[in-house]
């Protein structure tokens, strides 16, 4: 236990509690930044994990820094890789040849052999080579923002009176996104985002955009999402206008059923929406997905063998309901933190997922978060069965594509092991990896029994 993080125990890494505790870092940083750039760590804290049971887990911090001759204090980002004994200082040195751009502190890349950790300092990421140019613009440097600015047939020809820019999610060799909140000479403001990811997924997002911001349901009030600016090839940069509201689940942690409600029409109007999809939910994702959950969660607690095998069987039983069911527009990460409540307006979100397949899997998605964030908050589970069963009447009133129970339930299932639990493993987040056994438990009543039974308590 590390502050509220329970980890599990992992004989290749056996500095990962250690990595994962903010006060235990705090100190390491502190001395190898005080050595090299005379830069002083105020605070530490983990922002975000990825972790590969057996292999590695690439860890990103937040530190809070003090440059010692001036006392101007900052924050700045960095990330690294926990690897089993031996493997740091190649990656490394690998690293290190590759690239070495400057950074704020003074350093680019730190190779910390008593933990088997390499790090590097934002922007030296080894796999997102556009965090360099994302990361200009938001410095104020650059050509990107310039031209995105002269792009806009709706923006006044002079320069913004000021620009506040900063980046505002850092996912370790994946996907960056920084926000631009621009003030005309008249007082106006706008805010602009621009993100990046590994894959390059950015013209295939815009496209999927500018189809949904041109719809008739978008039109009519229907669907609302952000308007999709620019794709800026060289620097790997797609652009989109913000759009005002809070995050769902900063404002309600458990939606209530009025609301949910809502949600369930807005999904139907995407759903109902035709976009050029680049990617199909394919047969082999399908199978193989829930068998790559279960071998990693498997690896890491044995104890769960059991469980798996049981839900592994179920799914497999179940998978052919989906075979003759249309493919629609799916957003492909749907939960409550990629919807945002703006006064009376519900806005979708983060659509770089989105993709084609049977509308189950987005309706199991969010029902399996619904109950998950009860599970892991120790509430209980009816309210949360309710929600889900007012979000699936007002889909069905509103939509084509009305899914049955049964294959709601099959992608209920199939989410809670997919995405919940390999997530709690994956992330490690506190106070979700030990309710993983609950979760699974869970979606083994769900995919033999459906959603209609009153819930056990777990």
């Amino acid at each position: 236990m590390i502050g509220a993080r329970t980890l599990p125990h992992d004989p290749q890494l056996p500095q990962l509690a250690s990595a994962l505790d903010d006060a235990a870092m705090r100190p390491v940083f502190d001395a190898a930044l005080r050595g090299r750039s005379g830069q002083r760590v105020t605070a530490c804290r983990v922002d975000r994990v990825k972790y590969h049971p057996r292999r590695n887990c690439s860890v990103s911090w937040l530190l809070e820094l003090e440059d010692e001759r001036s006392g101007v204090r900052y924050a700045q980002r960095m990330a690294g890789r926990l690897c089993a004994a031996g493997e740091a200082a190649p990656r490394h040195a690998r690293h290190v040849a590759r690239t070495a751009l400057p950074s704020r502190c003074g350093v680019s890349a730190l190779l910390l052999p008593r933990l088997e950790l390499f790090a590097w300092f934002v922007p030296n990421d080894p796999r997102l080579p556009a965090l360099g140019a994302l990361c200009e613009a938001v410095n104020g440097r650059g050509s990107a923002l310039a031209r995105v600015l002269r792009a806009l047939p709706d923006h006044p020809p002079e320069a913004p009176a000021e620009v506040r820019a900063a980046l505002v999610q850092y996912v370790p060799e994946s996907r960056a996104c920084a926000r631009f909140e621009l003030t005309a000479r008249d007082g106006t403001a706008r805010c602009l985002y621009a993100k990046i990811d590994r894959a390059g997924g950015g013209p295939a997002t815009d496209a999927v955009m500018q189809a949904l911001y041109a719809s008739p349901a978008r039109r009519d009030g229907r669907l609302a999402t952000p308007r999709p600016l620019l794709w800026q090839p060289t620097a790997g940069l797609h652009w989109q206008e913000g759009v005002a509201g809070s995050p769902l689940l900063d404002l309600w942690p458990h939606c209530p059923p009025a609301l949910s409600a809502r949600v369930g029409r807005l999904l139907a109007a995407l759903h109902a929406t035709a976009a050029p999809l680049a990617h199909r939910v394919t047969e082999a994702e399908l199978v193989g997905g829930p068998r790559a959950s279960a071998a990693l969660l498997g690896t890491v607690e044995p104890r769960w063998t059991p469980l798996l095998d049981g839900l592994l069987d179920a799914l497999a039983a179940g998978q052919a309901m989906l075979h003759d069911l249309p493919a629609v527009t799916l957003h492909g990460d749907l939960h409550p933190r990629n919807i945002l409540l703006d006064d009376d307006r519900l806005v979708l979100i983060d659509l770089d997922r989105a993709r084609a397949g049977a509308a189950a899997l987005d309706l199991g998605a969010w029902i399996a978060d619904t109950l998950s964030r009860a599970l892991v908050a120790g509430a209980a589970l009816a309210p949360a069965q309710a929600c889900a069963a007012h979000f699936l009447q007002a889909y069905r009133a509103a939509s084509r594509h009305a899914a049955t129970d049964a294959v709601v339930a099959w992608a209920t299932a199939r989410a809670l092991l997919c995405e919940r639990a390999h997530s709690s493993v994956a992330n490690l987040k506190p106070g979700h990896y030990p309710r993983v056994g609950a979760l699974l438990e869970l979606a083994c009543f769900i995919a033999r029994h459906g959603l209609d039974r009153p819930l056990p308590a777990l």
